[in-house]
């Protein structure tokens, strides 16, 4: 359970402070996605850093129970298959990341489903102590 606690702390933090940049700037978001995918080597290096993020999380943390802790698993699997398709399939990933961040609907709804897990990863992990139903 130690484990999940320091998970839901760490990628419950990461996903507060991601989810609310990109809310908070998400006009600026297309301009960063097409420096982004100009520029090989940071995307081949955004491509390892998941992939090892998510090997870390899937080996440390493979849980699936039908609480919060399945977020946690769900979050290092999402990052394991990025970094591999960023990897094997550079073009397909950066379609793919285009279209999320083209409709407005779609980046606004994942980044608020971001958002909501980030608060439920920081309440669990803190021991904030509201419970959810």
């Amino acid at each position: 359970m130690e484990i999940s606690i320091l998970f839901a702390k760490i990628i419950g933090l990461y996903c507060l402070i991601f989810s609310l940049s990109a809310l908070l700037n998400f006009q600026r978001i297309p301009l960063l996605v097409q420096d982004f995918a100009k520029s090989e080597g940071l995307f081949y290096l955004a491509a390892i850093i998941a992939l090892i993020i998510g090997i870390i999380v899937t080996i440390l943390h493979p849980i699936i129970t039908p609480d919060w802790r399945s977020l946690i698993t769900l979050f290092g699997w999402l990052s394991f298959l990025t970094g591999i398709l960023h990897l094997l399939v550079p073009e397909l990933a950066l379609h793919i990341f285009r279209i999320m961040t083209g409709y407005r609907l779609l980046f606004l709804s994942f980044n608020v489903a971001m958002l909501v897990s980030s608060l439920i990863l920081l309440n669990e992990g803190f021991g904030i102590g509201i419970r959810f139903q």
